[in-house]
């Protein structure tokens, strides 16, 4: 990022402007921005996470992006970051690289135990994954890597919504303004209680303390991301094979997102923003240096070009999920609550709550913070 900013001020000399870069660690930089904000002293663009545009739009904080981005421009991008940074149908961020999430499996161990793999876009059914874990733990092996020692709330709704989505259900509504009857739906009962079963027959670890047993060789299978390819690849080689998520209904669905720039509502300097905005997420400037270094999905069709892994797996069902079946996190500005809440009930789940009870206490604790959030405006909370 910082050679980016380097290159970017001898182009931006010439319009007069100057650029200064502010870093701060991963878990305090939400709240150094909500300081910020809080204070009116907001940074003229600024990174922020994709599932938290939602709420710093409905704080008033960020500027529409149309007038600086033509609508040649924005058809370059993926069709998932376009979806995460707008809102009610006006794009306010966008991101440089996105991500993507898979089941990575050892192609000798399934070989081992017998287990065919599915089609690779299409998937394990629910009930495939589980006779597969069951025939991979009958020969021995360990099953499939959930990653539950992961601390952030973050990684259990990033990974983890997809379950509920493909067994046609959601974590809040489509206006992402009420709960009531959503999250603790039926179909979201019915998907968490097979999810639940990988933790009660011994497939998946409650409480793993090993960070990668694919890797190690411990489990024949991985959920997870594209952080995850180059290491895999180094480890397996041609023995690592790679699956769209498993699916509760018929279809797949993958989840998507990544930080995301955005310029605030009350700089006196969006064209200037704009222009750093518009070099972040250049495909030759912005894209190819900060996907070289972070190893994520390139946010614009155009700058593929430039990774020709891309052509093969797993990098090639990374792509093509975030252009035909990925979505972004809930767009709701009670966001923070949803996730946490979400997180720990899964946890809870996982180690053997009942599924019913528990998320019916994580949407009741939801839609307390949305009444008295929606009550303080003087609305009646859903």
């Amino acid at each position: 990022m910082r050679a980016i900013a380097a290159a970017f001020r001898a182009e931006a000399a010439l319009y007069g402007c100057a650029l200064e870069l502010s870093f701060f660690s991963d878990f305090h930089y939400t709240e150094k921005l909500s300081i910020a904000a809080a204070a009116g002293d907001m940074p003229d663009v600024f990174e922020l996470d994709g599932p938290l545009v939602a709420r710093f739009v409905d704080a008033g904080l960020l500027a529409p992006l149309e007038p600086f981005f033509t609508p040649e421009d924005r058809s370059d991008f993926l069709p998932t970051i376009l979806a995460q940074g707008s809102i009610d149908g006006r794009l306010y961020a966008l991101g440089a690289f996105d991500s993507a999430a898979v089941l990575y499996y050892d192609r000798e161990q399934f070989e081992r135990a017998r287990v065919v793999p599915p089609d690779t876009d299409l998937g394990f059914a629910w009930p495939e994954l589980l006779d597969a874990c069951d025939q991979l733990v009958a020969s021995g092996r360990g099953a499939i890597a959930l990653h539950l020692n992961e601390s952030a709330d973050e990684w259990f709704t990033y990974a983890f919504s997809p379950v509920i989505w493909s067994g046609g259900g959601r974590l809040i509504s489509a206006d992402g303004a009420s709960i009531r009857g959503i999250l603790a739906s039926p179909r979201n009962v019915a998907s968490l209680s097979a999810w639940q079963e990988l933790f009660r027959r011994g497939f998946a670890a409650r409480d793993p303390v090993d960070p990668d047993p694919f890797g190690s060789g411990s489990v024949a299978m991985d959920w997870s991301g594209h952080w995850m390819a180059r290491s895999h690849l180094a480890r397996k080689g041609s023995a690592l094979g790679v699956l769209s998520l498993p699916r509760i209904g018929p279809r797949s669905v993958a989840p998507c997102g990544s930080y995301c720039w955005a310029i605030s509502a009350t700089t006196a300097l969006c064209e200037l923003a704009a222009r750093w905005l518009r070099w972040v997420t250049d495909a030759r400037h912005g894209i190819a240096p900060l996907v070289s270094a972070n190893g994520a999905v390139p946010a614009r069709r155009s700058a593929f070009a430039a990774f020709p892994e891309y052509e093969h797996l797993p990098y090639s069902l990374f792509r093509r999920q975030l252009e035909q079946r990925a979505r972004p996190r809930p767009q709701t500005p009670f966001y923070a609550t949803l996730t946490q809440r979400w997180a720990s009930a899964l946890r809870d789940i996982a180690h053997g709550s009942d599924v019913a009870v528990r998320l019916a206490q994580a949407e009741d604790e939801v839609r307390t913070v949305i009444r008295r959030r929606l009550g303080s405006r003087g609305e009646l909370g859903p």
